[in-house]
């Protein structure tokens, strides 16, 4: 514990830091200071726990340094010594939170009883503090395990100590829920927000308390655990035991839905299970998971719990993929892209537009690519350049927006703008040109490409489309007619024929020789050489 005496009286100070038994109060540290100056310099580089003040001080008085300490949120008590005992300057120090009120002279026995009250009050503050802090903590971590209980129930709605662990930490916290409580459950899932995001817990405490207004009627309890930043599960109970009618929670519901779309300014979408009592809620939720996978055009709205609706989807005639497995090789990429957006969008049009129909359609339409891959001398990797675009390919059949997207990456490259035959022709001849230079070396694509202006990928396009082969199966053909040439007209060895055609690894171009010939290039040696 420290403490500041301040006084302009030389005499008094000395006094009370002679005289006052320190020790005995538990003190550890006393200042002393003879203006507010000097005492603001003191608090300003130490922490005090006590001020022991005079209140009339030649240039600024101790009421208005008390008032400096709040300013600055100092935790400081203050025990004011005056010679004057004026109502005006006592009611004043009472207002600043002053803590006592000695009149001058004072004994020391009485301004030592004074720092022992003070010093009980410091102590009981803390201790408030300390269990403020420590229920702030626990409740803020309460919340934190029980969101991470929702979220694991969540995921596995059918497991039954998750379900139970999840009722008995609900009832630990007040809430009265058992088993057969009658609820039903709101998915609600934010797809975009309009303006700036609300923070986690005040949107989700804000949606709770518009949700238990709009169901007061019916006494109806509203708990709330977050799964994401995006993803809330809004659990709507009862404690009478009586299960609300259809058409007035759909009332509500929509009510809900209107007021938070134009509150919170966002997109929702809300998933709502059927009425039910708690123990059947598992099944709810493993229904409103699908609801939630199948809205893959991210659409807003309120889906519940009802019956699959017959829908027009057979009536949607397929896509013929092997027509767009030709038109990406001919580099027709737009005409596929504008086709498959055109079905994609007859199947939500159709309500058919769901998580199994578009998984079926990525599945489809990633066997083309592969199949256009082998065709056009591309991979993966040249089709994605970028990490982000590779992720996104990943999960395209998870969201009509990421279909999208996946979509417009690969057509667009195997988009090819429109060229004229001689324009064509030439760029090919000039590619050609160069392999017949760089027999001798590993000629890359990227390396043709610099030297005729081109980009890569449209290198091996262009080249296919003009030729008719791939650009890799020309320049193996060509290194392999050289081979042949110089073993047939040349007496150097098999190895250094290798080395000429740009082979550094004699058993690879033995085996790329044979496949070319169906002879290895020893025995053509030898065949000439009979």
């Amino acid at each position: 514990m420290t403490v500041l005496v301040i006084d302009d009286q030389i005499h008094v100070v000395e006094g009370i830091l002679s005289e006052v038994s320190w020790e005995n109060l538990g003190v550890d540290k006393v200042w002393k200071a003879y203006n507010a100056v000097e005492a603001k310099g003191i608090l300003l580089l130490n922490k005090v726990d006590i001020m022991l003040c005079d209140i009339e001080m030649p240039g600024e008085n101790g009421l208005s340094l008390l008032k400096w300490t709040q300013d600055q949120g100092m935790e400081v008590e203050c025990i004011f010594l005056t010679a004057h005992a004026d109502f005006v300057y006592a009611r004043t120090a009472m207002q600043l939170g002053s803590f006592d009120y000695i009149l001058q002279p004072a004994r020391y026995e009485d301004i030592g009883n004074a720092i022992l009250r003070a010093k009980q009050r410091i102590q009981e503050k803390r201790e408030q503090q300390k269990f403020y802090s420590y229920g702030k903590t626990l409740f803020e971590e309460r919340d934190r395990i029980t969101d991470q209980l929702f979220r694991e129930w969540y995921q596995e709605p059918e497991n039954g100590e998750r379900h139970c662990k999840l009722l008995e930490d609900m009832q630990k916290m007040g809430r009265h829920i058992c088993d057969s409580s009658p609820c039903f459950l709101i998915l609600c899932q934010i797809l975009r927000w309009n303006n700036a995001p609300w923070e986690r817990d005040l949107f989700r405490y804000s949606c709770a308390n518009i949700l238990e207004e709009l169901f007061q009627e019916w006494n109806r309890k509203v708990y709330i655990g977050c799964l994401s930043h995006e993803e809330f599960i809004f659990l709507v109970y009862g404690e009478d035991g009586k299960q609300l009618d259809k058409e007035e929670t759909r009332m509500q519901l929509e009510r809900f839905f209107n007021t938070a779309s134009r509150f919170f300014c966002c997109e929702q979408a809300l998933y709502v299970s059927g009425t039910g009592m708690f123990r059947t809620m598992p099944g709810k939720l493993e229904i409103i998971r699908h609801k939630n996978k199948d809205n893959v055009a991210r659409k807003p709205g309120i889906y519940e719990e009802e019956e699959k609706k017959e829908t027009k989807a057979d009536q949607i005639l397929q896509p013929d993929f092997r027509t767009w497995e030709t038109l990406l090789v001919r580099g027709m990429g737009k005409t596929v892209y504008e086709e498959a957006c055109r079905y994609l969008q007859e199947l939500a049009d159709a309500e058919a537009l769901n998580a199994e129909s578009l998984q079926k359609f990525y599945n489809d339409f990633y066997r083309i690519i592969c199949l256009t891959e082998e065709k056009t001398d591309t991979s993966w990797e040249d089709i994605f350049p970028e990490e982000q675009q590779r992720q996104t390919a990943l999960h395209a059949y998870e969201t009509l927006q990421n279909m999208q997207v996946f979509l417009k990456i690969v057509t667009s490259y195997f988009a090819e703008e429109e060229e004229d035959a001689g324009r064509a022709g030439s760029q090919v001849e000039a590619i050609k040109e160069y392999i017949y230079h760089h027999l001798d070396s590993d000629i890359r694509r990227e390396d043709i490409a610099v030297q005729v202006f081109m980009n890569p990928n449209y290198v091996s396009r262009l080249f296919k489309k003009v030729e008719g082969i791939s650009l890799k199966e020309f320049i193996v053909r060509e290194k392999m007619k050289m081979a042949r040439a110089l073993l047939i007209s040349s007496q150097l060895p098999v190895s250094i024929v290798a080395l000429k055609v740009g082979y550094s690894n004699f058993s690879h171009f033995s085996q790329v020789y044979r496949k070319t010939f169906g002879v290895s290039p020893t025995d053509e040696r030898k065949k000439q050489e009979e």
